[in-house]
């Protein structure tokens, strides 16, 4: 299937795209029985998705493998840190309406510095141009890891447009560098899909996760269950995440 529709019927199939389309067919049918349970349906869902409680639950699922610990990076067997491009922020006016990287990718890239100055090892950013014309993902993480974090880049995979896309392109050109073994960093909630696809095409990886987004059960307290912004789009990083993991199951 073309990735552009792919990446429309995602809008419509995770929050808030369904919870908008069950509201709409709620308001339809508000005369009769199914209609009101659809609105209820809806602003339930809605609800739900915005609890700090309900979106750290998500989250937990996902984020099942740990941190690596200052042990684990002195020790660690691997040739290279690959991280993973996570999108951009175009056209930004501050840095003179050049691409760069967002907030996520920012994210990423800082932990992927740090583990390389504490553990030595070279970076390959990896990503392309998903949905725009400008630089690829990895080279503007090339520019701000070596200029800004001061941080030395080895090579740059600039073809990848999905997580999937990322562990073929990068197979061939890790062979190439003798490279047996990486640290893979990207998000915490996204790792469990990056390893199902790199481990598919027989890339070995040291999992590096970072930017955690669910903390401690036993920290809980009452303010978990009021609405709030950020609970909202961690419960969507969630949902597509578990939807992506079954997507490539389905592909293969």
């Amino acid at each position: 299937m073309n990735q552009e529709i792919v990446w429309a019927l995602k809008t419509l199939v995770l929050p808030p795209g369904i919870l908008i389309i069950l509201g709409l067919l709620g308001l339809v049918l508000a005369r009769r029985l199914i209609g009101k349970l659809l609105l209820l349906a809806t602003l339930t869902g809605f609800y739900l998705l915005s609890t700090p409680y309900f979106s750290g639950q998500l989250m937990a699922g996902l984020e099942t493998v740990a941190a690596l610990t200052e042990d684990q990076i002195r020790s660690s067997s691997a040739d290279a840190i690959v991280v993973l491009g996570a999108g951009r922020h175009e056209s930004a006016p501050e840095f003179g309406d050049q691409d760069t990287a967002n907030a996520l990718f920012l994210e990423r890239l800082r932990y992927a510095a740090w583990l390389s100055h504490k553990s030595g090892l070279p970076l390959i950013p990896s990503g392309g141009t998903p949905r725009s014309n400008g630089p690829s993902e990895a080279a503007i993480a090339r520019v701000l890891l070596e200029q800004e974090f001061g941080a030395k880049v080895l090579a740059v995979e600039e073809q990848s447009r999905t997580t999937r896309e990322q562990a073929r392109a990068l197979k061939p050109l890790l062979s190439r560098r003798g490279i047996r073994k990486i640290m893979l960093v990207t998000h915490a909630w996204h790792m469990l899909r990056a390893l199902d696809v790199f481990e598919a095409v027989g890339i070995e990886v040291q999992p590096a996760p970072t930017g955690f987004a669910h903390g401690p059960a036993d920290r809980a307290s009452f303010h978990d269950w009021l609405p709030d912004a950020k609970a909202f789009l961690n419960s969507y990083f969630a949902l597509h995440e578990h939807l992506g993991r079954w997507w490539y199951r389905f592909l293969g």
